[in-house]
């Protein structure tokens, strides 16, 4: 999960930006890491406290959190504004609020939203933010094509959990089935890719590695079930991002 929110802001950086900064990078991808452990593990060491040992998880994350808030420091301001953005949306998403119950990934209908708007602020706003002039309707432009991207990634997750996730969810697999989900995933995917040509219509080297991804999207989307390998989604799915950076720098040696 961090490898792929790191490519994914490393292909912003090197479609928009003259330079990446490689500290901004290292900032992403420790910060994604100990966030991602936070939510996935700390419920289970909270449950399983000397049943199991999480201590190697454990240090990982510690050193990542220190690493993030020591190069948290280095960014612009307007790099900061975005990840605390994104940093508030990761509490409303793990984290139960103002007397509420429930968290927000356990909200009717929030998740696939919190999990994409907080991965834009990462992929998006922080790398656009280091440009010599923040353009906001690129911004607006490129964050409604990842915002795309990743809704739909989710959506192979959400089939994923139907066995488990309760009800009161009510996830896009829960509201319309398995197929009507593939295919709405599909639809949006072929939204997205006719926005992208429309909006940078003679760029290559945006629009061919995108296509590559939507399509390796949508045929994971269509082979996903809720009885799927363990490893389908977790690893075919969340590294798309990265045959999505490969296949911009393949293209972009020859181009």
């Amino acid at each position: 999960m961090a490898l792929s929110v790191t490519c994914l802001s490393s292909l912003t950086a090197a479609l928009f930006l003259d330079n990446v900064a490689q500290h901004m990078l290292i900032f992403i991808f420790c910060s994604t890491l100990f966030v991602y452990n936070f939510i996935k593990y700390f419920p289970l060491v909270s449950i399983s406290f000397g049943v199991r040992d999480f201590s190697g998880i454990l240090i990982v994350s510690i050193l990542s959190f220190l690493t993030a808030s020591i190069l948290f420091f280095s960014l612009n301001f307007t790099s900061k504004v975005f990840v605390i953005i994104g940093g508030v949306l990761v509490i409303i998403y793990t984290i139960p609020l103002f007397g509420e119950t429930t968290n927000g990934r356990n909200k009717k209908g929030w998740k696939i939203y919190l999990v994409a708007l907080s991965w834009i602020m990462l992929t998006v706003g922080v790398p656009l933010a280091n440009m010599n002039s923040f353009s906001f309707s690129l911004f607006l432009k490129w964050s409604f094509i990842q915002f795309i991207y990743v809704w739909v990634a989710t959506l192979p997750f959400e089939i994923r959990d139907l066995n488990t996730d309760d009800l009161s969810l009510q996830t896009i697999p829960q509201q319309l089935g398995i197929y009507k989900t593939r295919l709405l995933g599909q639809i949006i995917l072929s939204i997205g890719f006719v926005f992208a040509v429309f909006v940078f219509p003679s760029d290559a080297l945006i629009i061919v590695p995108l296509f590559v991804a939507f399509l390796m999207l949508g045929i994971g989307l269509n082979y996903s079930s809720k009885d799927s390998s363990e490893y389908f989604e977790s690893f075919w799915i969340e590294g798309i991002p990265i045959f999505w950076w490969l296949s911009f720098f393949l293209i972009s040696y020859f181009y």
